[in-house]
């Protein structure tokens, strides 16, 4: 059995529960919800690079209730796809969080999601995903 079917991610718990939904998960269902979650930073861009690497929904679905307990309730994570200009060819996917914090304050909670959750996670975003702050 496929790991991320074994236990649904808060967010797409609390939707089942909200609007009586069956608890059968599709991809659709999936990327409907990362939509609801997340701002995609030139869309089409993102939904492909997504649906491509199939296995990054779930990570990002359980992603956003771990960046809720570091940054607060209904963040803003806007996810863009980026060129990494240290290795050449190299395409991620990054999650800026939107924050108001001082740098100080968001390094600090960046350090706590990371450590908390996001560093357990890096072998199975295999280097196409990050995150960090983005100041407003």
């Amino acid at each position: 059995m496929d790991r991320r079917y074994e236990n649904p991610p808060i967010e797409v718990t609390r939707i089942w529960q909200e609007t009586g939904a069956p608890t059968v998960r599709t991809f659709e269902f999936e990327t409907q919800s990362l939509e609801r979650l997340y701002t995609f930073r030139n869309g089409v861009e993102v939904s492909r690079f997504i649906e491509s690497r199939p296995f990054l929904v779930p990570i990002l679905l359980e992603a956003y209730s771990k960046i809720e307990s570091c940054f607060g309730l209904y963040p803003q994570v806007r996810l863009e796809v980026v060129n990494d200009p240290e290795v050449q060819g190299l395409v991620e996917l990054f999650g800026y969080i939107v924050t108001k914090l001082t740098p100080e304050e968001a390094g600090k909670r960046l350090r706590r999601f990371d450590q908390g959750w996001f560093l357990n996670q890096l072998p199975h975003v295999k280097g196409l995903l990050n995150f960090d702050v983005e100041f407003l």
